[in-house]
């Protein structure tokens, strides 16, 4: 009985892995194919690469004026685009300003609204 359990467990996991194309999997092994980072020197920069795999990646960071004090707040803002193990491309796009950080996707699960 303990045999058919452990057995039975066994293909249950076997069946819930994820299926992954070997393809793709080796792409993600390579080095970025561009790349181009440019920054200040006030901290204020820009960044973008772009992978084997397809994934790009760009990110910018700027400085604003705070209102109450007249201090600088660096604002980051960015868009991740990749493919995922199912072959859909995924999109994140994400700030972090004096609000927050903030992220919006298809895929990102989407909090209930406030009642």
């Amino acid at each position: 009985m303990k045999l058919f359990v452990t057995l039975f467990a066994l293909v249950a996991v076997a069946a819930c892995a994820p299926v992954v194309d070997p393809e793709l999997q080796a792409k993600r092994l390579l080095p970025a194919l561009e790349f181009e980072e440019i920054r200040d020197d006030f901290g204020q920069f820009s960044l973008r690469y772009v992978t084997a795999d397809g994934t790009v990646v760009s990110e910018r960071g700027r400085l604003v004026p705070t209102e109450e004090d007249g201090e600088y707040v660096l604002i980051t803002e960015g868009e991740i685009r990749y493919i995922g193990e199912d072959g859909k491309l995924y999109v994140t796009k994400f700030t972090a300003d004096l609000d927050g950080t903030h992220m919006e996707g298809d895929h990102l699960p989407v909090a209930p609204a406030p009642q």
